[in-house]
Formats: structure tokens, sequence, C-alpha cells
């Protein structure tokens, strides 16, 4: 869908930059198409563009969706982990090398998990175009890869550990606990990061209806958009 020219919306007015009057750094794209963010979140036209036209929103979109996706795979993986050191730490005595590994691993990741929610996802309006991504585009096919992930592991682990199940109560949870933690971390590491790519129009728009210093930065970005590395329009999302 292509967006007809028109005059320059006034409610974009208070947004355009003083020095434009008297000088064009670079090439800009028509004010036909400066739009206040309302207008590309809300409007008709917007809501009628073709689904995987280029934007500007919408690239920010996919790198929220892509950051929220690390972040909580980051999570699963370090909950696995710690999972696995405080499992080894019960069973292994003789093997504190291993859980203490296991241990420091999980808390890294967690503490990674957290620094991508506290410095990357409120800077999303400023990221660059999102880099190509091979995880699973929909929570369907994440789903179906971590199960087959989990079959892959999880088959040679319950031969190898089968005899647990014959060494009474303590060593038969052990064994399922293992399976669980097998379980959790191929779900965190593909059904997760695809269920996020897969809503993440979705959860940027909610993002920029719950949090104010981001919708008045994209509505000033709105206002004053250039491409300065292609001929994206600044929406629809």
């Amino acid at each position: 869908m292509t967006f007809q020219p028109g005059p320059q919306d006034p409610a974009c007015r208070a947004y355009t930059p003083a020095a434009a009057v008297h000088r064009v750094p670079v090439p800009v794209q028509p004010a036909a198409f400066v739009r206040p963010l309302d207008y590309w979140l809300n409007s008709d036209a917007a809501r009628m563009a073709p689904a995987q036209g280029p934007s500007a929103l919408r690239d920010m979109a996919w790198a929220y969706g892509q950051w929220q996706g690390l972040a909580g795979t980051c999570t699963g993986l370090g909950l696995t982990l710690l999972g696995g050191g405080l499992l080894s730490l019960a069973m292994l005595d003789g093997f504190p090398a291993l859980w203490l590994c296991l241990l420091v691993a999980g808390l890294a990741l967690l503490s990674t998990g957290v620094l991508v929610r506290r410095l990357k996802l409120p800077k999303i309006a400023r990221v660059k175009q999102p880099p190509l991504s091979r995880a699973p585009g929909t929570l369907a096919s994440g789903v179906g890869l971590a199960a087959f992930m989990s079959a892959a592991l999880g088959a040679p682990l319950a031969l190898a550990l089968a005899g647990w199940l014959e060494q009474g109560p303590g060593p038969a949870f052990s064994f399922f606990a293992v399976l669980l933690l097998v379980v959790l971390g191929t779900v965190s590491a593909f059904a997760v990061p695809s269920y996020f790519a897969q809503h993440a129009r979705r959860d940027f728009r909610a993002r920029i209806d719950n949090n104010q210093a981001l919708r008045q930065e994209l509505e000033a970005l709105s206002c004053s958009w250039r491409d300065t590395s292609g001929n994206r329009n600044f929406g629809p999302l």
C-alpha cells in the first residue's frame, strides 16, 4: 500500500527542526509522509498497509522482540544451569568443580537477562536495523524444534541414567529432575525466542501504550523522521 501525498499534519509542525528552514544536510523524505505517531498506530490507512512492508516502527518492533527473546532465553537457561548445579551438589558430592561451574554459569546467564531488560529495551527507539536471525519465527516451529531437541538429548540421558530408578526415591527423583531440566533448557533456547518473535509487534505496541517516555520519544521521531539508509516510512506498525 502506498500512502498518498498530502499536507504536513499540524500535529507534527511543533517538531520540525528550525535549522531545516535554512539548510538541508541530507535528502529527507517528503513532507507528505510526516505524520504523528497516532496516525501510524491507529489510522485506517496504517491498518490497511501490507503486513510485510518495511517501516522504522516495524524494525523497532522486530528488534524489541529479538532482545526480549534473548532475555527470556538467558533467564530460562540460567535457571536450567542453576537447577543442574543444585542437583549435582545433592547427588555428586565428589565433583565440586561440576556443580560450581554450573552455578556460576547459571548466575551469569540470569544476570545477562536482567541487563538486557534494563539496558537494551529502554533504548529500543534508537537501535539500528535489526540483524538477520536464524531463530524460529513462529511459536509452533519453536515448540517443534524444542520437542525434537528434548527427545534427541533426553533419550540418551534416560538410557544412561536408567539405573537411578532402581536405587530408591532420591535417585529416582533426580532422574526425572534431569529430564525436566533438559526440557526447560530446550524450551528456553527455541520456544521462548520464537514466541517473542511472533508477537513482537503486539508487545511493542503494548510497551508504547504503557511507557510514556518511549511514546514521547517516538512522537518526536515520527514528526522529524528521515531515513538516511533507505526509503522507509516511519510507520505503520
